[in-house]
């Protein structure tokens, strides 16, 4: 009885606290520029977006809730065919201004990816299914500044955590140990609307 109504209470306070923050949406556009770490495939150039809350809590810290798209992979190094993987991103963005009424900050968090689409089919064992991961973990950081207007612009990296199972295609050098992580850095702007 005693977690129930201390739920009931936590739950309760939480709707008191975000109902009392300032909540604002927006929308994110940005370019890639994507790899995946040990394999031989060079950097690729492609987009991401994302509309997002902003609920800022404080004049220091602000958590903006994000669903968005990333265009990922790699471009072959030796004429071979690229590797594209666009993943749906679910991400729980921290910002932490520097100082109140300033628009510089800070960026911090995780974010859950989605592969929804990719062009890398297991052909050597003709089982015609992708052989990517269906889903990545990642962690995100970089920078930002918010005009008074409403207008960011960011610059962010996101670390992939959870191997995306490659097959020995992309390897110079294949063996069962190499671990092939997502690594992007993103830039772009987003724009926040006043309500």
């Amino acid at each position: 009885m005693k977690k129930i109504i201390l739920a009931t209470l936590f739950f309760a306070f939480s709707i008191v606290g975000f109902a009392q923050s300032k909540v604002n949406p927006g929308i994110r556009i940005g370019v890639n520029s994507a790899n995946i770490s040990n394999t031989n495939l060079e950097d690729k150039i492609g987009l991401n977006g994302a509309v997002f809350l902003d609920v800022r809590f404080t004049k220091f810290y602000a958590l903006q809730p994000e669903i968005g798209f990333s265009n990922q992979g790699g471009e072959s190094a030796n004429g071979g065919e690229d590797l594209n993987i666009n993943y749906i991103s679910i991400a729980a963005v921290n910002k932490f201004y520097v100082a109140p009424k300033q628009g510089f900050h800070f960026i911090l968090g995780p974010s859950l990816d989605f592969d929804f689409d990719n062009n890398f089919i297991n052909i050597v064992n003709d089982t015609n299914e992708s052989d990517v991961t269906p889903i990545d973990l990642s962690l995100l950081f970089g920078i930002g500044y918010e005009f008074p207007f409403g207008l960011t612009i960011e610059a962010r990296y996101k670390q992939g955590l959870i191997n995306i199972d490659l097959f020995d295609d992309f390897f110079d050098d294949y063996n069962e140990n190499n671990t092939s992580l997502n690594n992007v850095f993103q830039v772009g702007v987003a724009y926040k609307f006043k309500i």
